[in-house]
């Protein structure tokens, strides 16, 4: 009887719903008109090697099973390209790397060993944000058996197409609705729920682990990572982000800016597309009011290539252009970084060394957000859509609509500028081995370390972390914290097993940040050491009372003590419970490492 009332009650819920809209598009702005010259580059359905996407005119992308079939045959009949396997999912789906390049030994060690630049490009790290697969799908084609084959003269490539192959085969015509195409896209996250770009500094997934193995076998040169945008409309149909010279590599940042943008954003230009830097607003509604650099940390693939010393780029492509657009963008973004790579890779190579070699005496953890209230302010021009506010019945307020009208403005730009916390660099740290988790992920990012083979005494500067505050919800899977890291100086007995990391090392800037308490990105914001903040041991009323009466005896000024903490908490007055814990903190028999960062520096 309960199953029939329910089964009721939901046909009437059915009735009064909305059909589901079938097209997501219909509720999109305006969409532009777009000719530009890069329609070239597109094949027809004819074409022998036409590419899935190419196939459904740019509607379609095709799933993760039609991308590798159609990569293994292209690669069967080409001596240029070879797949190999990176890593595999947990749902097991093999992460695929092409390698594209004139080399007969098409590995890690001859990649590695060649006097040529190597160009990393990964897609679909967000799997919905897919335009970067089909853009290289065109581009190994065009290299294999098209005209393109000349790129590789100066340049070895390496394509990951498909990053988030789990979160790809989750797809449906009902993902990222506030995207323009195609009409199948995967999902944002992976298996696990959890987002590959924010996994770079703590690498809890398979995928991400899998690409910094990559970075440390192939020692790639250039480091590319492509995403679809959403949020505001523009013109810009294609838009990119590295780290400025506020970042760990200046060196690397100027020669983005000198050499590499003027090159690329003409070579954009010419082929109809309109590039420009990858902005967030100020206000969502509108460009007036200005835009702001979000100071990102290491868990972001261009900060975390920042890190590195390994130059590092993050592609937008603009969600409100349509799919062809955007993918042909795409591809003309990755032939100008080949062109650009193979004409000043010595330019580069020698920015890299010079970053490589810094060795800072102080390291920025985390920098300050621009104060956008301040009148003063950097400007940009740029080429927006205008937009209006309307009254919606609905929301019992306004709401913002883009009208697809061209308007170019004057808008100021907030820059990152000013650290929020900087420490000075330490000699190094020491991780003991009763970290495993740490230890382990320290040593896949390819930090130096030298393991203790006896046990070794020393005094070192050690955090205790005061007043905790745990996040309310997980985030990424975890449960954050913060708290107040108070230096203390004692001797400590370090076990065998345990690390040794100088902080004199090219990747010395990321142990910094990795283990530094007040970095927001640090493993021990992110949970990886909550077994500090509880206690495991207690003393009983029956003891501390005496024990008490006795510490009072033996020292008069806790007496004094004492009295100003009643006086001044009413509450612990009144809580015979909290006194005593009072007196145990103060007693010999207390845990000493309550709170204790295990983590010691020099």
């Amino acid at each position: 009887m309960k199953t029939n009332r329910l089964f009721s009650s939901f046909l009437i819920l059915w009735t009064i719903l909305p059909a589901v809209p079938l097209n997501a598009q219909d509720f999109l702005p305006p969409a532009r008109l777009w000719k530009g010259k890069s329609e070239s580059i597109a094949v027809g359905p004819a074409h022998a090697w036409c590419t899935p996407a190419e196939k459904s005119g740019f509607v379609q992308t095709p799933s993760y099973k039609e991308t590798m079939d159609w990569i293994n045959k292209l690669c069967s009949q080409s001596p240029l390209l070879k797949t190999i396997s990176i890593g595999k999912t947990l749902e097991g789906r093999e992460l695929i790397m092409v390698v594209v390049s004139t080399e007969a030994a098409k590995d890690a060690a001859t990649i590695k060993a060649s006097t040529k630049p190597c160009l990393l490009v990964q897609a679909g790290i967000h799997s919905g944000e897919i335009d970067g697969k089909d853009a290289g799908l065109m581009l190994l084609r065009d290299i294999a058996v098209g005209s393109k084959k000349s790129l590789l003269d100066r340049v070895n490539l390496l394509f990951v197409p498909i990053l988030n192959a789990d979160g790809h085969e989750r797809s449906s015509a009902f993902n990222r609705p506030n995207q323009r195409g195609p009409a199948n896209m995967g999902w944002r996250t992976n298996a696990q729920n959890l987002n590959l770009n924010r996994d770079y500094a703590r690498l809890d997934t398979r995928e991400i682990r899998a690409m910094v193995d990559v970075m440390n076998d192939w020692d790639a040169d250039f480091y590319m990572d492509i995403h679809v945008t959403d949020g505001v409309d523009f013109q810009y149909d294609i838009t990119y982000n590295y780290v400025g010279k506020h970042g760990h590599s200046p060196a690397i940042s100027s020669w983005f800016s000198k050499i590499y943008s003027p090159f690329v954003d003409k070579g954009l230009q010419a082929m109809g597309h309109i590039p420009g830097p990858f902005l967030i607003p100020t206000n969502w509604t509108d460009f007036t009011e200005g835009v702001i650099d979000y100071p990102a940390g290491p868990n972001f693939s261009n900060v975390y290539a920042d890190l590195r010393h390994l130059p590092g780029l993050l592609v937008e492509t603009h969600s409100l252009k349509p799919y062809k657009q955007r993918v042909l963008g795409t591809y003309v973004l990755l032939e100008e970084t080949m062109k650009i790579l193979g004409k000043e890779s010595q330019a580069l190579q020698e920015a890299i060394r010079t970053d490589k070699a810094r060795r800072p005496s102080s390291v920025v953890l985390a920098m300050k957000s621009p104060d956008s209230k301040k009148p003063t302010a950097d400007s940009i021009l740029l080429p927006g859509i205008r937009s209006k506010k309307e009254y919606s019945e609905i929301l019992g307020s306004e709401v913002v609509r883009w009208t697809g009208e061209e308007v170019t403005k004057n808008v100021p730009s907030y820059v990152l500028k000013e650290p929020a916390i900087s420490v000075q660099t330490p000699k190094g740290y020491w991780v003991p081995s009763y970290c495993p988790d740490v230890l382990e992920r320290l040593k896949i990012h390819g930090i130096q370390m030298t393991i203790l083979k006896e046990p070794q005494s020393m005094p070192l500067d050690m955090y205790r972390i005061r007043e905790p505050k745990f996040a309310s919800a997980p985030f990424e899977g975890r449960i954050q914290v913060k708290g107040k890291a108070i230096l203390e100086n004692k001797e400590v007995l370090m076990p065998v097993g345990s690390a040794w990391i100088p902080s004199d090392q090219p990747l010395g800037e990321l142990a910094v940040l990795l283990l530094e308490p007040d970095c927001p990105e640090s493993f021990l914001q992110w949970g990886f050491f909550h077994s500090i903040f509880q206690k495991t041991e207690y003393a009983e009323a029956y003891f501390m009372e005496p024990l008490a009466a006795r510490m009072l005896t033996e020292t008069p000024a806790l007496r004094d003590q004492l009295r100003q903490k009643k006086k001044e908490d009413p509450a612990f007055a009144k809580n015979p419970d909290a006194i005593l814990e009072w007196f145990y903190e103060r007693s010999p028999y207390y845990d000493k490492t309550y709170l204790l960062y295990p983590v010691g520096k020099e």
